[in-house]
């Protein structure tokens, strides 16, 4: 990094009848190269674990392809080893070569006869990786609102306009045509390049008959027989039914006996295996839809599964079933092997090694312990003062349960902050259904506000921070105030509307003085409310201006660090009132573009021993600046 001069600028005015800092003149003063490290966590680009892949491909006889879906990625299975193939994380669609190319949410995939793979991506579009490993678009318009035009299914059209209403299977026949189960709809993409709609329409139902009055209601998986029948897993419906000739449908398993059908496949034996996945089983079905046998074990049930999960069987008629965590195969005579690793994306252990999936915020105790809240993990995580990362409490599941360390639930969470006593509080869930949860020492959770049970009226809860008399300070990015919540629970706005008006509050910090910062994103400024309730407006000059500033940290020197523009800018306020770039926008997030459905983007900022820490979501990894 090139060194960066800075200038020192008066940054501070008083409203309200106080009087402005001392002017300080500018001059040029050599500003020291930020360094960056990494202080925990490795990318999946350089340690290869598995995020809830959707689909495995039979490529040749000695690799198979995985859809690693939340890692936004297509891996390799050779000589027993995970290795990546295509796709580098970030979830957008971006033609390249292999690894330089990119994948968003790839999940089905099919092989043509000269070895082409297409992969369904984003829900409504196919990529193509030909042969020698250049990725491109190959089919579908990107799906946006209402279906409008040939996409209707009435008419044929071409396959780069075609709307493919969520892909959930891809399947191909032996003369190189493609089958799409999209929505309601089974659509078949030809050779020519051609797209039409086979059975099903825009809106759900359940009818049998002639192909052009059948009815689905949310197709999860397509099958192809040797004949060319095309068996359908009618999910809602929780039908399997079967096209025979592109002409007649009729029903092939009828409701009641599978709960969800997930997953349809054809072995050798032209045998219907069909896996549901609610109640972790593999039904195995003759030509005629005889039941012939139901399979579920230990190994199948302790796992879970992706939404649009596809199983595969191979030239031995072994099953393949990707999960959350592992490829499982199992084998003709109901042996299981896996290949994979239990907690890839939240693996414990030494802090260079581990694993985190969307590590959003954390708060230091007086000790140097990090607690870090991992959102996409739905757990709070612990690096000791001597590196050491641990589960600190949540079971991983998605939830709202209080109690033990080992059981405890959460929403996704997204802030943190750590009162006088050690004891952790976490903004979990979102908008108006966000609650603030208590964990103690020992890593137990309770529930302290729930805006469903108390008198907090909240719209979207931002940011939370600890004074030391352990009140609670929250901030609302849309109600544009700060919530004062006491010890026992005692709710009121921190200050009159009157005195300031925030535009979207976001991030918060509090110094030893309990001067609290506030991120006022939408004003393009800082604003400082001091423990005697006076207020003054911080903003950057000297060229430097805020671009909607998200998130703060305050060092124990009273420097002001500061997140903006394009997520990953970092600016500088010093102590004596001077203002740098500290750190360019291109620098950190390098996979800043990945679509995570996000409200709040940049990246979040705590502080120990005066060295600034990155929370990193991005890239899945903490960093420390100094």
């Amino acid at each position: 990094m090139s060194e960066i001069k800075k200038i020192a600028i008066l940054i501070t005015f008083i409203i309200g009848g106080c009087t402005s800092n001392k002017s300080v003149l500018n001059k040029n003063i050599s500003k020291k190269e930020t360094k960056i490290t990494i202080f925990s966590g490795v990318d999946a680009q350089n340690d290869v674990f598995l995020n809830y892949p959707s689909s495995v491909l039979k490529f040749d006889n000695d690799l198979l392809l995985i859809a690693d879906t939340r890692n936004n990625r297509i891996r390799q299975i050779k000589d027993n080893q995970i290795l990546n193939f295509a796709g580098n994380g970030q979830n957008e669609n971006i033609d390249g070569k292999y690894q330089l190319a990119s994948f968003q949410n790839p999940e089905s995939m099919i092989i043509d006869s000269k070895k082409n793979v297409y992969v369904s991506v984003n829900y409504h579009q196919i990529r193509k990786i030909d042969s020698l490993g250049n990725v491109s678009m190959f089919a579908g318009k990107y799906y946006r609102g209402t279906i409008d035009g040939p996409a209707d299914g009435e008419v044929a059209s071409p396959k780069e306009t075609a709307y493919f209403p969520l892909i959930s299977s891809l399947k191909i026949d032996k003369k190189d045509v493609i089958y799409v189960a999209a929505g309601h709809l089974i659509r078949k993409l030809t050779t020519d390049g051609l797209v039409t709609t086979i059975a099903g329409h825009n809106q759900s139902g359940d009818k049998i008959g002639n192909t052009k009055n059948a009815l689905f209601h949310q197709i999860s998986d397509i099958a192809l027989n040797d004949e060319g029948d095309i068996f359908v897993a009618d999910q809602v419906n929780r039908k399997i039914k079967v096209i025979k000739k592109e002409s007649i449908v009729s029903e092939f398993i009828p409701q009641g006996v599978i709960e969800w059908p997930a997953a349809i496949a054809i072995n050798s034996k032209q045998e219907v295996i069909v896996f549901d996945s609610s109640k972790k089983k593999l039904y195995k079905f003759d030509a005629k839809g005889k039941l012939l046998n139901v399979f579920s074990n230990e190994k199948l049930y302790n796992e879970n599964f992706a939404h649009n999960v596809k199983i595969t069987v191979d030239e031995k008629d072994d099953i393949i079933i990707p999960s959350q965590n592992y490829i499982i195969t199992i084998a003709s005579n109901n042996e299981v092997t896996q290949i994979g690793e239990k907690e890839g994306t939240h693996r414990n252990g030494n802090a260079n090694n581990a694993t985190y999936q969307m590590p959003y915020d954390g708060v230091f105790d007086k000790d140097g312990n990090l607690f870090v809240v991992d959102k996409g993990n739905n757990l709070i995580r612990k690096i000791s003062k001597n590196g050491v990362v641990s589960t600190f409490t949540g079971s991983g599941l998605y939830g709202s349960r209080d109690g033990n360390k080992a059981y405890s639930e959460f929403q996704y969470p997204n802030a943190i902050t750590i009162d006088k006593n050690g004891q952790l509080f976490i903004l979990d869930g979102d908008w108006k259904n966000t609650k603030i949860r208590v964990v103690d020492l020992a890593g137990n959770t309770t529930t302290f506000i729930d805006s469903k049970r108390s008198t907090i009226n909240w719209e979207r809860p931002a940011d939370l921070v600890c004074d030391s008399r352990n009140n609670l300070l929250i901030s609302d990015s849309v109600k544009n105030t700060i919530y004062m919540i006491t010890p026992e629970g005692n709710i009121s706005n921190y200050f009159e509307v009157k005195d300031v008006r925030l535009n979207s509050p976001h991030g918060l910090a509090i110094d030893k003085k309990d001067n609290l910062f506030i991120c006022d994103s939408s004003n393009n400024r800082i604003v400082k409310i001091s423990k005697d309730k006076s207020i003054s407006l911080i903003t950057p000059n000297n060229g430097i201006f805020f671009d909607e500033p998200e998130n703060i940290a305050i060092d124990d020197l009273g420097n002001i660090y500061v997140t903006d523009k394009n997520r990953t800018r970092i600016i500088k306020i010093s102590n004596s009132n001077e203002s740098e770039i500290y750190l360019k926008e291109d620098i950190l997030g390098k996979n800043k573009d990945r679509n995570l459905s996000e409200y709040y983007n940049t990246l979040k900022l705590e502080q120990f021993n005066n060295e600034i820490y990155v929370f990193d979501k991005y890239d899945n990894q903490i960093l420390k600046l100094n």
